[in-house]
């Protein structure tokens, strides 16, 4: 029986609310002609798990069945979230039945069958509802996934292939912000695909011709989406720079495209609002603009060192930091301190860790430093901040230079 779209969304319009619910989407595949498994979940204060599995059925209405007793509220936000996943997912053609997700997920070599795009996330989504998100379940999902997109590539299916790495992105690009008293987490599901992606990306430069060529708006698409999600990107930027700067004309064509849709850093622009670091840092090396491009290097560094400060998982950030560290050099982040004066710099990157010919420029600068901030006591406005600086410029001369300092 051919699923019916007006029932959901009939619901979703008798069903609307503005409340902002608790849990979040993890994972969910039809597993009946009229059901839908979900797993939800949610995140304590102390960062510990909560899970909540949901068995929708609609046939002439809507039904629900909730593992854990919750509020009406937090029910409704659940199924409305979960029927509008149903409805993305349904929009798409099919062509493995949801039946045979568990055969093909256990069969030691996939059988060989057609598949559409929307096929390979279904099989996902099942992996991860009955296995959960980690490094393990992924691994195992992209044993099926390489073969598959081999396959599409070898046959020319350009098309399809970019169509189902659009629908990958969309799947696994997520980040869940959690709270706690003192700290934040951010829940993502993409640190586990970082290595995979990168060697699709590998593929796809490699063959770029054939793929512009054949698909150039999927191929766009992809490049458009992936700039948007800046801390993933940022971490595969080696492979993703190389798929994108590698081609003269391809790379015209971004630019064309990315120009109407993102916004570009501008040193002359004090506010540089909702700008695209991704794509500004891409255009100014293609271009050869150095001064906007260690001005969008800089902007990189203060966003890593916000998320190393407020994040308890910021070990992608610090391995982004170390990366552009070891392309950029170690004088960016004096050159950041200088116009920044924000001493949350060394802690992030330790003066230690600095090569030893940075260290008397970095000595030199903290005596400056110490001195601006004294001249602001003087402003009852900058009284508190500027003391604090100054207590922390004490303890990194003391800590670093104490023979000096003594």
């Amino acid at each position: 029986m051919p699923f019916n779209k007006k029932i959901l969304e009939q619901y979703l319009q008798e069903h609307k609310s503005s409340y902002n619910g608790k849990y979040k989407y993890m994972s969910g595949y039809r597993s009946g002609e009229h059901d839908f498994k979900c797993h939800y979940y949610m995140l304590d204060v102390n960062f510990r798990r909560i899970d909540i599995f949901v068995d929708l059925s609609y046939t002439d209405t809507v039904s629900a069945t909730f593992s854990e007793n919750l509020n009406e509220q937090e029910k409704q936000h659940i199924i409305n979230d979960a029927l509008r996943h149903v409805i993305h997912n349904e929009s798409y053609p099919r062509l493995l039945h949801y039946s045979l997700y568990e055969s093909y997920v256990n069969a030691s070599v996939p059988f060989d069958t057609h598949m559409s795009p929307i096929d390979y996330i279904n099989v996902l989504e099942y992996m991860k509802y009955h296995h959960g998100i980690n490094a393990k379940t992924i691994d195992e999902f992209y044993k099926i996934f390489v073969p598959a997109m081999k396959h599409l590539r070898e046959r020319k299916r350009y098309d399809a292939y970019l169509e189902t790495l659009i629908l990958l992105f969309q799947n696994i690009l997520y980040e869940n912000e959690w709270d706690s008293n003192s700290t934040k987490y951010l829940d993502t599901e993409y640190q586990y695909h970082l290595y995979y992606i990168r060697e699709i990306i590998r593929v796809v430069c490699d063959h770029l011709e054939d793929y512009f060529s054949t698909a150039k708006e999927r191929l766009l698409e992809v490049i458009e989406l992936l700039c948007k999600w800046e801390r993933f990107t940022f971490a595969i930027m080696t492979d993703f720079g190389a798929l994108t700067l590698s081609n003269v004309h391809v790379m015209n064509a971004i630019i064309a495209h990315l120009r109407e849709k993102l916004v570009l850093y501008d040193k002359e622009d004090d506010r540089n609002t909702n700008v695209n670091l991704v794509f500004s840092y891409l255009y100014y090396i293609y271009i050869n603009d150095y001064d906007n491009y260690y001005g969008v290097v800089k902007c990189v560094f203060r966003r890593i060192m916000n998320n190393m400060l407020s994040l308890a998982d910021s070990d992608l950030d610090l391995a982004l930091g170390n990366s552009l560290l070891q392309s950029d050099g170690y004088g960016v982040l004096i050159d950041l301190f200088n116009t920044d004066y924000n001493t949350f710099i060394f802690t992030c990157f330790p003066i230690k860790s600095f090569p030893s010919e940075y260290r008397p420029q970095i000595r030199k600068d903290l005596v400056a430093a110490i001195r601006f901030f004294a001249g602001r006591m003087e402003n009852e406005k900058y009284r508190q901040s500027s003391f604090e600086q100054i207590v922390n410029i004490n303890r990194l001369l003391l800590d670093n230079f104490g023979d000096w300092y003594n």
